[in-house]
This record gives C-alpha cells, structure tokens and sequence, in this order.
C-alpha cells in the first residue's frame, strides 16, 4: 500500500462544507429540518447566504450560497495557527484573509485538482456547546441497567446535529488527489478499497492525524470516478434513536431517503442518508469508528465499502 507522510501542516477535523442553491428559502427549511439552526447571512462578495451549525462548538458547518445549484468545496479547521501559515506557502495558495462569517477567524483557500475550493481555517471563536448527551443505559441480557425509568421519545420535532463528521469526494485520480490533501493536511489512511483485483486500488479512507486523540474513522473520503462532486456529507447526531427519529421526521416531511437505515462495515456507522432539495446527499450517522495514529491502514474490496453489517443494500448510484 502507498503511504504517503508528511510533516507540514495539519489539520484538526473538517470544519464546514459549502454549497451553491437558488432557492434559499427552500434550502432553510430543510436544513432546519434536517437539524441546523441556520442563520441568514451574506458571503464576502455580498452575496446572500445561509450559515447553518449544530449543537457543537463550530460556529458554521454548513454554508449555502444563492446561485445555481453545485457544490463548492470544504474547509479543515487547521491544528494552529503555525499550521495555517505554512498552508499558505503551498503553490496555488491564496494569501491568509479574515473570515467575515460567524465565528471570524482566519482562512487560506486553494484549489484542489478537481476544481474543489479547499480551504484551511483557524482561529474561529467557538461558541458555548450544549451539555453532552447522556443515553440512559440500555436492558441487554447481560445487564438491566435502567430500572423504573421508560423511554419516551419526542416524534414530532427534528434531530438535533452535533457537528460534521466527513465528506466524500468523487475525484479523476485518487492517488493524485490522496497525495494533495496529504501533504497540505497531514491526513492518514484509515482503509483503502478495490476492485476485482487488489492492484485497482480505487479510492481511500483518510482522517486527521491527532496523535494519540483518537479522531473519526474519516475525515474524507475520496473515491475515483469519471464524473466529479460530492458523492455525500454526513452530520453526527446524538444515538441511534436519534437516527432513527430523524428517519421518522424527515420521511414525514415528504423528503427524498437516499439510503438507510442501515449499519456499515467500513467505520461502523449507523448511518441514515436524505437528498436535499437539488439533489445533494445529507447523511445522519452516530457510533462511528476512531482511530489514533497507531492504527495500520488496511486493503478492502469495494464489496465492504458498498456492503451493510445490516440494513438495506445501497441504492444503483453507488455512495
């Protein structure tokens, strides 16, 4: 397997991803439904937007611009401010500007190989997070924990999300691509996948290097393909009711399911995925894999990536 390290700038997580619509109303509701709290606003150049976070501390992890429909790109929130910097020494690299969105802060922009505006950011001001959830203990046949106390769960109401756990990109080259987000944000490979024989290697698993914190199974994915764009975002929520009642909520809201619900192989997510408006994938999930940088990469059939432990089988358009 190709390895490709680097001791450069490093990234924390993935920050926000950042889209293109022309109806901003439309896209509200169901980000609202989805499970944002979504603040109007406009971009840098004046242009009407939606900010849109979660329970986490990110300011904004979901950005919509009036205009015609298309994914715009992502941005990492970088390791310091020394990260940030050394980005903005990288060939293609805009100088470092201020952030006039919510939350301020400081940002570096390139352009990635398939077009995608890549971003770098730091120093954005946090705000104050929701308590952290507690799920009440589950009645196995090991253990009944919960004793004298039901479960009731709200239906009618949508699911709140935490904050952005990946995005996965259809790219032209993924060793190309897995070399430029390698060397700009110091990413590992978590698994990587082929198909029919282990020479055709595909596409990767790559999530941010923390060290010894343990970080989400990935961060991004990339996955080689003729045709590029955003294959599907994913926002994590509190539990698997959770997954379950946002299910519910947005079926009820007459909106597109995707695919789910369902449980990976690869990352172990429960996952649950919704088309937006035009036609981009928003997917819930929780109880995801994570791994510190002591964990070895390894090579995986398309079959995993695309097979479920359970749940049903994913859709003609391969996520």
């Amino acid at each position: 397997m190709t390895a490709v390290q680097n001791a450069g700038p490093t990234a924390d997580d993935l920050a926000y991803i950042r889209f293109r619509a022309p109806d901003l109303e439309k896209m509200r509701v169901f980000l609202e439904d989805f499970g944002f709290k979504v603040m109007p606003g406009e971009t840098e150049d004046g242009v009407p937007a939606l900010f849109s976070r979660g329970k986490g501390g990110a300011p904004v992890i979901h950005i919509v611009e009036q205009g015609d429909p298309t994914f715009l790109g992502i941005g990492f929130k970088m390791a310091s401010m020394e990260s940030l910097k050394a980005l903005s020494e990288y060939d293609g690299a805009s100088e470092i500007c201020e952030i006039l969105a919510p939350g301020g802060g400081y940002r570096v922009r390139f352009e990635d190989p398939n077009g995608y505006a890549i971003d770098g950011v730091y120093g954005y001001i946090e705000r104050a997070q929701a308590p952290p959830f507690v799920r009440q203990p589950m009645n196995t046949m090991a253990a009944r924990l919960r004793r004298n106390s039901p479960i009731r769960l709200p239906r009618d109401k949508p699911v709140p999300v935490n904050r952005i756990g990946h995005c996965v990109l259809n790219v032209r080259s993924f060793r190309g691509s897995e070399a430029w987000f390698k060397e700009r944000f110091g990413l590992l490979t978590s698994e990587e996948f082929y198909v029919d024989d282990k020479s055709q290697v595909v596409g990767g698993f790559l999530r941010c290097n923390r060290g010894d914190i343990p970080t989400d199974h990935h961060t991004v994915a990339l996955v080689q393909s003729q045709q590029t764009g955003i294959n599907h975002v994913a926002f994590e929520v509190d539990d698997w009711d959770s997954v379950m009642l946002g299910h519910d909520y947005l079926g009820s809201k007459g909106y597109k399911s995707y695919w789910g619900v369902g449980k990976h192989i690869l990352g172990s997510q429960i996952f649950d995925y919704w088309e937006d408006p035009y036609g981009n994938v928003h997917e819930h999930f929780t109880d995801g894999d994570v791994f510190d940088e002591s964990h070895v990469p390894t090579l995986e059939s398309v079959d995993n990536l695309l097979g479920v432990q359970w749940g049903p089988l994913p859709p003609d358009k391969d996520l």
